[in-house]
């Protein structure tokens, strides 16, 4: 009994022992990951121009000349615009102007109170677009939870808009059912990840995550924007400013179906095949316009446009020329 007694107590200790330095090591990580991001915004900035959008600093990056207007809209959570569309703006320079933009609270854009609405983020990509002096009409291109942004862009602002890309974005009726809770559990458990420096000692090791997209992005690349990449998704990882926007999902999605139908603008739905309920979602998109087109890439992530980014490329360019033509004849 003595020696079963014993061999308890040690195992008690070793377990001690082993709880202490876990917790060391995580308030370790915890103030180098503190002292890092500091370090990493005042020396990696990506190019772009500032303006004061609703009473608070919004970022937007152009890129490439034409007479058309591409503008990219990040999903929900994306750390950077810059980095997230960098390859796609850079293709398509030679095309068209090319516009991404960062969001409240990510990236170079300051945070706000005022509530992640869908009549509030449409408004202040509208005010930003003109502010920078972006000519309309535009070509949006949204990703994911974007889809709602740009829906209803094209709702308010009928006759700025002559065509949308989708780009793994699901449609209004599957956003207005979906739960939030999950989105609501992810960012709490990446936020963990990076506030304790997990995140960051794994990219040490050259293990990036697949949250957001990131073991894509980073490798697709190149090494200067890399750094800025990484950077930001440090700082932005679990970023609770996101719980502003997925509290609205539900909200925002039932608004722009009480909006109604986009009538005539080309919209082109590319999705990944991520199963039978978002392939339902992206049917229901088809219903949306009376000029739309759905194609399912197979091998393909919800980061589509870094899994199949010649593809996507080629189908924005396709809207270009075609709108293009239109507008000629």
């Amino acid at each position: 009994m003595k020696v079963l007694e014993e061999g308890k107590n040690k195992r008690k200790s070793r377990l001690k022992k082993i709880i202490v330095v876990a917790i060391i090591m995580l308030l370790i990580g915890t103030v180098c990951q503190s002292i890092m991001v500091e370090k990493e915004m005042k020396i990696l900035l990506p190019k772009g121009e500032i303006f004061n959008i609703n009473n608070h600093n919004m970022y937007i990056n152009s890129i490439g000349s034409g007479r058309n207007t591409v503008v990219f809209v990040a999903g929900s959570g994306t750390p950077s615009s810059f980095t997230d569309f960098y390859r796609m703006q850079m293709e398509l320079k030679p095309y068209a102007e090319t516009v991404s933009f960062d969001n409240a609270g990510f990236g170079l854009s300051e945070k706000t109170d005022l509530p992640r609405t869908i009549n509030v983020l449409t408004e202040e990509l509208h005010e930003l677009l003109k502010k920078s002096g972006q000519p309309s009409p535009y070509i949006l291109v949204g990703h994911s939870l974007a889809s709602l942004e740009v829906i209803h862009f094209a709702q308010k602002y009928p006759n700025e808009v002559k065509g949308i890309v989708l780009l793994d974005g699901g449609s209004p009726e599957f956003y207005a059912n979906d739960s939030e809770v999950k989105s609501y559990i992810l960012n709490r458990i990446s936020a963990g990840l990076r506030i304790t420096g997990i995140a960051r000692a794994l990219g040490s090791l050259d293990i990036k995550l697949p949250l957001l997209g990131e073991n894509l992005r980073y490798n697709g690349l190149p090494e200067d924007i890399k750094k800025v990449d990484l950077a930001m998704y440090y700082r932005y990882l679990g970023n609770p400013m996101n719980l502003e926007y997925i509290k609205n999902i539900n909200e925002n999605a039932t608004e722009v179906m009480k909006n109604g139908h986009l009538n005539n603008v080309p919209l082109v739905i590319i999705s990944s095949d991520s199963g039978e309920d978002w392939e339902k979602s992206q049917k229901e998109l088809l219903h949306w316009s009376n000029r739309s087109s759905q194609e399912t890439l197979p091998n393909s992530s919800h980061y589509i446009h870094w899994t199949n980014n010649d593809y996507v490329v080629e189908k924005i360019k396709s809207l270009i020329f075609l709108t293009s033509n239109i507008e000629d004849n």
